[in-house]
C-alpha cells in the first residue's frame, strides 16, 4: 500500500524511504533495489525521492546506518535483560554474552541488511561522523560490556586491551559462516548451543577462565 503524495513534511519523506528501501532490500537484496522502487512504493515521485538522496547508493548508505541502529537497540535490549548470572557465573558474563547473541541473531533475521552493514556502503556509513556523538553503537555497547567484566574482576585491565577486536571478530565470523551456510546447524537449537559454546570459548580466551559468582 502507497502512501498519498502529500503526506511527507518535516523531513518524514526521507525517514520513509529509508524504511521502503529496508523491505525491499530485505525481499530481493540491493541488486534487484532501486530509488525509484522505493520511491513507488512510499507513493511519491523519483524526483522527490532524489531531493533526498542523490542516487541509489545514498539510499543504501542510510540502510545501512538504520541497520547499525537497530543492531545497537538490539544489543542494548539484550544487556539489558540478560540473567543477574546463568548458573554461578559472574554476571557480567551474561551480559557479555548477551551481545554476542544479540548480534548473531540479527544478521540471522536479516540477512540482507546485515551483507550492506558490513558492504561498501556500510563502510560509508561508519567513516561518517555520527550526529549524536553520545550515540550508542555496537562497538560502544560492546566496550561497556567488557568494562563491566573489568569491574566485576572477570577481565584483568591488561587483557582489556584490545578485547573489543578480538571478541567481534568471533561472533562476526560465526554470524558471517551461518549466513553463508558454513556453519548452519540442522536445527536451531543446536545452532544456539553452538553459539553458546563458542561464546563460553571467547570468555575463556579473554578471560583465561570463567570466573564463578561468589556469594557473600
Amino acid at each position: 500500500m502507497t502512501h498519498p503524495r502529500d503526506a511527507y513534511h518535516h523531513g518524514d519523506l526521507r525517514n520513509a524511504l529509508v524504511s521502503s528501501a529496508v523491505r525491499l532490500i530485505e525481499v530481493s537484496g540491493t541488486s534487484a533495489f532501486s530509488l525509484r522502487e522505493a520511491a513507488r512504493e512510499v507513493g511519491v515521485s523519483a524526483n522527490a525521492a532524489y531531493r533526498h538522496f542523490d542516487d541509489k547508493s545514498a539510499l543504501i548508505t542510510a540502510v545501512a546506518a538504520d541497520g547499525f541502529t537497530r543492531l545497537a537497540e538490539r544489543m542494548r535490549l539484550a544487556m539489558a535483560s540478560a540473567s543477574v548470572g546463568q548458573g554461578d557465573a559472574a554476571p557480567s558474563i551474561a551480559r557479555f554474552k548477551a551481545t554476542g547473541s544479540a548480534y548473531v541473531g540479527f544478521a540471522i533475521d536479516h540477512p540482507e541488511i546485515f551483507r550492506v552493514m558490513f558492504g561498501a556502503c556500510g563502510a560509508a556509513c561508519r567513516s561518517a561522523t555520527p550526529k549524536n556523538q553520545d550515540a550508542e553503537t555496537p562497538w560502544t555497547l560492546l566496550g561497556r560490556a567488557l568494562d563491566a567484566l573489568v569491574t566485576d574482576g572477570v577481565l584483568s585491565p591488561e587483557r582489556r586491551v584490545g578485547a573489543e577486536l578480538k571478541a567481534w571478530t568471533v561472533v562476526h565470523g560465526f554470524a558471517s559462516l551461518s549466513l553463508d551456510g558454513l556453519a548452519a546447524a540442522p536445527a536451531p537449537e543446536e545452532q544456539h548451543a553452538a553459539l553458546e559454546a563458542l561464546l563460553d570459548f571467547t570468555v575463556v580466551g579473554l578471560c583465561g577462565t570463567i570466573p564463578r559468582r561468589t556469594t557473600p
